[in-house]
């Protein structure tokens, strides 16, 4: 019969267990692995003449119960003392929440303009349609990132902005242009809000005063000026919240005013090609926002989450869109308005609306600039570190955007020149070239039915761009 001190060496058992203990490398596991070894492993192992005396009982038992018994313990330590880590950040329905916030703000009262240029039917095909073009290139982004963090997972502390991701996947060249098309992007925008502010306040304000649209542009711009040298963003911040808020009052009181009014469906057209150029940048201005989903993604607390939560946003906002285009197209017919709240009349709320939105997009402008002012003041290198410089900086683009809304003083153009060119690129262009670079670069692999249609994608990006331009 084999001792103790035998079975010690040659059970698999015993030396599986000591293996595990060697290789233990959480101070809690190895602390309860000693406490076993010194409490029990002498009592088993200090005395052969002890064990050999109990002759009624195996020896073989003893040792496979110690093992039995040990092992279990060094289980049951491992799973407690290493729980999962919760990662801190916002939840799915907040992230839906915050791509909706995205999505949805002044560009919706240009839908029944759209949907009278270019067709009921028309217009909600090629909205749905980008829609499901837009959940393919947050895909696109995704995957790309994932191909990069594989070389290198230092890399994800860049994702948190757009610039960041296209520097990583693209290289310096796809961080400089998306910087360059993020500050026109911005630019365009302040600009459209601008038209949209001075054209409902004209509404507003008594026509007695015989004011024009462009000296309220200039007005403004003063605003404007002083509202771009904020830093501090906590108050505008809130005031921007509460702003969406009345973005939806604002939808829902035109649905309202224009139930009253009779229905003109006869004269919308259900399909008209020749003003997609003009229409389809109201779309792009809406939906086309993958230049501020990756703060939104690299907040969450399961950023795995975040397709599903762009599905669920994107759907939603669809929908809406699609409703208030389609009853603002027929009940305002034809000769519908850019800007359609500012055909509303009459009632005390109307007016109460149209300021409160007018106040939001005042407060939303230093917000939105911000990511282009943090790129011009990089670009100024040194000079940046004087306030003079910085504030010079962005009075001269406010007031440059001032002049573009003067010489461009319709809110439908502006919006199809941004959405156009500018969204469009960073939406159809740049995500397919972050995934086949970044697959490219890392010798990863996309297919060739895959690469064909990226390329589709890229060439008709840039048709679109081109043609809302010449439009």
């Amino acid at each position: 019969m084999k001792t103790t001190a035998q079975i010690s060496v040659a059970s698999p058992g015993i030396e599986k267990y000591q293996n595990h203990r060697r290789e233990s490398n959480k101070p809690a596991i190895r602390q309860r692995i000693n406490g076993i070894s010194s409490t029990h492993c002498s009592a088993v192992f200090s005395s052969k003449s002890a064990l050999r005396s109990e002759t009624a009982r195996p020896t073989e038992p003893v040792a496979s119960r110690f093992i039995r018994s040990s092992r279990l313990k060094c289980e049951a330590t491992s799973d407690a003392a290493v729980p999962a880590p919760a990662k801190e950040g916002i939840s799915e329905s907040a992230a839906v929440a915050n791509v909706i916030k995205g999505i949805m703000g002044a560009g919706c009262f240009a839908l029944p303009w759209a949907y009278a240029k270019t067709g009921i039917i028309f217009t909600t095909a090629y909205m749905i349609a980008a829609n499901i073009l837009c959940l393919y290139c947050v895909s696109l982004m995704t995957r790309a990132k994932n191909i990069v963090l594989e070389k290198d997972p230092s890399l994800i502390s860049t994702f948190d902005n757009y610039s960041g991701v296209a520097m990583a996947t693209i290289g310096p060249v796809g961080g400089v242009l998306t910087q360059a098309m993020v500050v026109t992007c911005c630019f365009g925008i302040a600009s459209a809000y601008l038209v949209f502010v001075a054209s409902t306040m004209l509404t507003v304000l008594p026509a007695s005063m015989e004011l024009t649209q462009n000296y309220l542009v200039k007005v403004i711009t003063v605003i404007m000026v002083f509202l771009s040298w904020l830093r501090n963003f906590s108050g505008v911040s809130l005031i921007s919240l509460m702003g969406n808020i009345a973005v939806c009052v604002g939808m829902l009181c035109v649905l309202v005013y224009a139930s009253a009014l009779p229905p003109q469906l006869a004269s919308i057209p259900m399909m008209n090609l020749d003003g997609f150029g003009q229409a389809f940048g109201s779309v792009a201005f809406l939906f086309f926002v993958h230049f501020t989903m990756p703060p939104v993604e690299a907040s969450m607390a399961e950023p795995d989450k975040f397709f599903n939560a762009c599905v669920k946003a994107f759907g939603f906002s669809t929908l809406v869109s699609a409703i208030f285009g389609t009853v603002g197209a027929i009940y305002f017919g034809p000769g519908v308005s850019e800007v359609v709240i500012g055909m509303m009349s009459g009632a005390f709320v109307v007016s109460g609306v149209k300021l409160l939105l007018c106040f939001n997009l005042l407060c939303t402008f230093p917000l939105v600039c911000r990511g282009a002012f943090g790129v011009l003041e990089n670009f100024m290198g040194s000079m940046a570190q004087s306030n003079v410089a910085v504030l010079a900086m962005r009075t001269t683009y406010v007031i440059l955007a001032a002049t573009a809304a003067i010489c461009i003083p319709s809110f439908g153009k502006l919006l199809g020149l941004v959405g156009g060119v500018s969204c469009t690129c960073l939406t159809m262009v740049f995500p397919p070239l972050m995934l086949l670079l970044a697959a490219r670069r890392e010798g990863k692999s996309v297919s060739l039915l895959e690469t064909l249609l990226l390329a589709a994608i890229i060439i008709s990006g840039l048709g679109i761009a081109y043609y809302s331009v010449v439009a």
